[in-house]
Parts: structure tokens; C-alpha cells; sequence
């Protein structure tokens, strides 16, 4: 099995209307590129938002401006994929069409290696920037929860370890194999290895999309957490790599496939104050260091 990470230029032929959540555009680029319907890829593949610069474009639930892409200018995008076979190889470059407007795609970077090799160098101090909505289900319902009648259930505030067993489950749903991690004892390792230094993380409303007008809307948290792993030789560790690598091309918690949960890491250097998302509506929440 390959891991296949594609960053892929966009730019609009003229003005366009984006859509709430931009992922839908990095969908048509990707048919577009591979001649491949992103529906048949399943949860075997991750299409994130337009990025401009380095701002994540999806609106939020109230806000009134549309989201528009101005003739010309390069808006950015990831897709991963995970392959049985060698992955095929897309069009350098392809037009396609989305509502009214027209975009050139073209892939910018590839990247491919054995899923055996996924692997990230994760530093001892870092930051973790939940870049779009995330949302890490909290597991089981209980007879409580039934009789309360919620469907289902989710974390507002960060929390990284109850993400990794949700990944270490994913990971291994999709072949991706680790040394000693079940979901439980990687949750368990996480929560003595590694130590919480900083956050700011606050929820938003992220607007979907608007199905016979009316609003779908998902509710999840974006901004930063700084860690430090203090456990750097385990075998626990060593999982805790690869399952990071699985996130920063995957993404964290429901909705990954569509560009939710979209995470980026840095190391942490000198101490410094961290920013998250801005604090008011902006359909471009980002979080810096």
C-alpha cells in the first residue's frame, strides 16, 4: 500500500463564487487531474479547503459575505490518498468547471512512499494548529446517553490523546499497521507521555452548506496546543510518529475526508506567545505561532 499526497495549485479563469466549505472545489480539481470519481475514494482519501496563502477559505455559520476567488490568483489545496496498487499519475495541468466560473488545476509537489514508511520526526517541544473545524467523537453512548437522546457526540477542546486511538482504529481500518498501538494503549500512553505547555482553542460553527435552504452546519474547535513529548524511545512512541504522520496528511477526528480536522505541526522554539484563530468571523480562521 502507497501513501500519495498531491499539493495542488488553483487559480480562477475569472471572479468566482466559492462555496461555504472550499474542499468541494479540491474534489472537482482532483476528477479533473486523475479522470477518478472522489466518491469512490471513500474515507481512503483526505480533500482539504482552499488555502489562500496560508488561511484555510470556508465560511462560518451566520456569516453574510459570500466567499469569492478573484481572476488569477493562486489558491491552494492537498489531497491524500492511500493506494493498494502504485498510484496513477494525474494531468499536469487541467480546466474544469465549478458553478459559473471556470479554474486550471495544476499539481504543484507529489508525494509517495510505502505505507510502512510513514513516519514524522516529531520534535520534543511542538505545536499542533488545527487549521479547520475539528471534531474527535467521544466514543460509546451508554444508557444514559439513550435515554438523553443525543446522536452523537464530541469534543470542543483539544484533546489528543482520545484523537490518537480514534487514528490508531482508522489507521488500521485502512492497513496502515503499528508496532504495539491498540486505540486503549495508545490513549493511555498519550496521556502520561505527553504534557500540555500552552493552548488557545475555542469552538466555531463552520457552514457546510445549504441543503433545500437550510443551513448544515458542524460545530468544532479550532486554534493551537503546545505539547512536549516526554517520551521519546517507547515503542508507544514510535507509533505515536507514525500515527502523527497519519494526521498531518489525513487529518484528525469526523469529517477528514472533506476537510475538517485539517492539522499542521511546528517546533516550538524560544518561549513566545502563540496565537489562534481570530476572534471574529472571518470565513479564513487560521491559527499561528
Amino acid at each position: 500500500m502507497y501513501v500519495f499526497t498531491a499539493r495542488l495549485e488553483i487559480v480562477p479563469l475569472r471572479d468566482a463564487l466559492l462555496p461555504p466549505f472550499t474542499s468541494k472545489v479540491t474534489r472537482t480539481a482532483f476528477a479533473a487531474l486523475w479522470g477518478l470519481d472522489p466518491e469512490t475514494m471513500g474515507r481512503r482519501a483526505s480533500f482539504s479547503v482552499l488555502f489562500r496563502g496560508d488561511r484555510p477559505l470556508y465560511k462560518l455559520a451566520g456569516e453574510e459575505a459570500p466567499l469569492l476567488a478573484r481572476e488569477g490568483e493562486v489558491l491552494r489545496a492537498r489531497v491524500s490518498m492511500l493506494w493498494d496498487g502504485a498510484p496513477g499519475l494525474p494531468r499536469q495541468e487541467a480546466v474544469f468547471v465549478f458553478g459559473a466560473a471556470e479554474m486550471r488545476a495544476r499539481v504543484a509537489e507529489v508525494e509517495v512512499f510505502e505505507a510502512s514508511a510513514l513516519r514524522e520526526d516529531v520534535p520534543e517541544k511542538f505545536a499542533l494548529r488545527f487549521l479547520t473545524p475539528t471534531l474527535v467523537p467521544v466514543p460509546g453512548r451508554g444508557s444514559l446517553l439513550k435515554a438523553g437522546g443525543p446522536r452523537r457526540r464530541y469534543r470542543l477542546v483539544p484533546d489528543l490523546p482520545l484523537a490518537l486511538a480514534h487514528l490508531a482504529y482508522d489507521a488500521a481500518m485502512r492497513g496502515v499497521r503499528l508496532a504495539k498501538a491498540t486505540p486503549g494503549r495508545i490513549h493511555a500512553w498519550a496521556l502520561r507521555a505527553l504534557a500540555e505547555l500552552d493552548y488557545d482553542a475555542r469552538p466555531v460553527t463552520a457552514l457546510y452548506t445549504v441543503r433545500d435552504g437550510k443551513p448544515a452546519t458542524e460545530r468544532g474547535f479550532v486554534g493551537f496546543v503546545a505539547y512536549e513529548l516526554l517520551d521519546t524511545k517507547s515503542e508507544y512512541a514510535e507509533d505515536f510518529r507514525r500515527l502523527m504522520a497519519f494526521a498531518l496528511r489525513f487529518g484528525i477526528g469526523r469529517s477528514r475526508s472533506i476537510g475538517f480536522g485539517h492539522v499542521e505541526m511546528s517546533p516550538l522554539g524560544p518561549p513566545r506567545r502563540l496565537r489562534a484563530a481570530p476572534r471574529k468571523p472571518g470565513g479564513h480562521a487560521r491559527a499561528q505561532g
